[in-house]
């Protein structure tokens, strides 16, 4: 996937951004059906042939629009393993449900039913993200905190499955204090 670079050419960063800010909001408006290049190119008024020189087709477009809304999750390392899950599950939470990422991310998910290499590519950008919760909870393993025979990825997908569940499918508001009850929930029963 195409990234911008501090030696970039100042020209192809506006046009990039244009382009990204027009996907962005065709894909909020219509989905992943709605997302072309000609669209995104009639939406941002950058030519075609600009467009396919920066995104190799219109999936790695897609990945690079939620991506420029992604949030970057904090994770603290504290000495409280259940303070520093419960900040990067709140703040997840917040952005699933009240940013433009949750709704994005909902087009996304359906795009990905649709299109298999999409798919694909979703779930590496994805991996980005995981790897954050990932590598703290590893890091509880080897300081003894949480222990050998828990299995992370499992774990991983007990403390945030319920938020996507949650903002996805039953469609439930889920507040700071849900999450903090559920974090503390999952961990007590390690």
């Amino acid at each position: 996937m195409s990234t911008t670079t501090e030696h970039e050419d100042p020209r192809r960063a506006r046009s990039r951004a244009r382009v990204l800010e027009a996907a962005v909001a065709i894909l909020g408006e219509d989905g992943q059906p709605g997302l072309t290049i000609e669209a995104v190119a009639a939406r941002s008024g950058v030519a075609k042939t600009t467009i396919y020189r920066q995104f190799a087709d219109r999936d790695e477009l897609h990945v690079a629009a939620v991506h420029s809304v992604a949030p970057t999750m904090p994770m603290p390392t504290t000495d409280d393993l259940q303070a520093d899950v419960t900040v990067f599950c709140t703040a997840l939470n917040k952005k699933l449900q009240h940013s433009e990422f949750g709704a994005l991310l909902a087009t996304s998910i359906d795009g990905g039913e649709r299109s298999a290499s999409l798919a694909k590519v979703l779930s590496g950008a994805g991996e980005q993200r995981r790897k954050v919760l990932a590598d703290r909870l590893s890091a509880a393993q080897r300081d003894g905190i949480l222990a050998d025979d828990v299995d992370l990825d499992l774990l991983s997908s007990q403390l945030v499955g319920p938020l996507f569940y949650r903002r996805f499918l039953s469609r439930q508001p889920t507040s700071s204090a849900f999450v903090a009850e559920h974090v503390r929930s999952v961990l007590s029963r390690l």
